[in-house]
């Protein structure tokens, strides 16, 4: 067979028969063979590399739409390179470090960003890009996909005041976060349409621990939501679990909402009405920005869905 025959073989999505490509690929496997894609990617020019930079491992919802993305990169012919990044430095120092690997995008998971636009040169001019996935930076013109965190932080307002309740709180995430920012400012904003502000909206982290340790502390100084909005859904979980240790019953005397619906959000013991992340369609709509021959710039929103379960009183809306 030909160079190029072998090589389509090999390229997942190339102009090839079934039968020929089975041909080679028992060929090769009867040889021991496998394709160089160092090789390759140096006579290419173009590595099929994308970077996935995750600073934030004990959200589910991340590991989860790490799977997703890597999946789906490898369906188009491409390899995820996985790089966890420390809050405590700069993202760039990350990014830089990413670029040594020729890579061909760079894709950003939640992470505290400083003011400075994250880049890896103007891909006008042959750099690479950059994307925030679920994560935006206020006033940057950055490609950035997330789902509507202010429509679902509405959404969520909506559901507890048509439960009944009225005497709400909010528990928030990482303050600095644009994620944190967005879902208070609907949840606020929906609020004060109605004559009501949150009796409380302390925040710190998106994680488990938080949610709890945030209940006790309403608890003690004497607040009784009847009504709480976790900022996702493993600290909606904390919630429910602080709840349930405090004697407090789910739905009938506090209903409870999350964001994300993670797979743990459904489990029996939980039953944790939440909104959806649409992570299918955020994760076309990155590489689809991604692969665009034009340079593609700002924020792509996604719609969040209501998922219903038992945490919260009432017909679903």
């Amino acid at each position: 067979m030909s160079q190029s025959a072998v090589s389509r073989a090999f390229t997942p999505g190339a102009s090839i028969s079934p039968a020929t490509r089975q041909r080679v690929l028992d060929t090769a496997r009867r040889l021991g063979y496998q394709p160089n894609a160092i090789a390759r990617s140096l006579a290419t020019q173009r590595s099929g590399i994308v970077a996935l930079i995750v600073g934030d491992l004990h959200n589910p919802f991340y590991p989860q739409a790490l799977s997703q993305f890597a999946q789906a990169l490898e369906a188009r012919g491409k390899r995820a390179l996985l790089l966890t990044h420390d809050s405590k430095r700069d993202v760039q120092e990350t990014l830089d470090m990413a670029a040594s690997y020729q890579i061909e995008a760079a894709i950003v998971f939640p992470t505290r960003l400083t003011s400075r636009p994250p880049s890896l040169g103007d891909v006008r001019s042959g750099g690479i890009p950059v994307l925030l996935f679920n994560r935006h930076l206020p006033g940057q013109n950055l490609l950035s996909v997330a789902c509507d965190n202010q429509a679902g932080g509405r959404l969520a307002a909506q559901v507890l005041l048509g439960s009944g309740a009225r005497n709400l709180a909010f528990i928030g995430g990482d303050p600095e976060t644009s994620t944190h920012q967005d879902r208070l400012r609907g949840f606020t904003g929906h609020l004060a349409e109605h004559g009501l502000s949150p009796i409380a909206t302390p925040s710190r982290a998106f994680q488990y621990d938080w949610g709890v340790q945030a209940t006790f502390d309403l608890h003690a100084a004497g607040g009784r939501p009847d009504g709480i909005f976790g900022a996702n859904d493993i600290v909606s979980i904390g919630v429910l679990d602080a709840l349930r240790a405090l004697g407090r019953r789910v739905p009938e005397e506090v209903g409870v909402i999350g964001f994300d619906d993670i797979q743990e959000s459904a489990r029996m013991a939980y039953g944790l009405t939440t909104i959806q992340q649409p992570l299918a369609a955020m994760i076309e709509d990155s590489l689809l920005a991604l692969s665009n021959d034009q340079p593609v710039t700002g924020l792509r929103l996604h719609p969040g869905k209501l998922v219903w379960r038992s945490s919260v009183r009432g017909a679903r809306p």
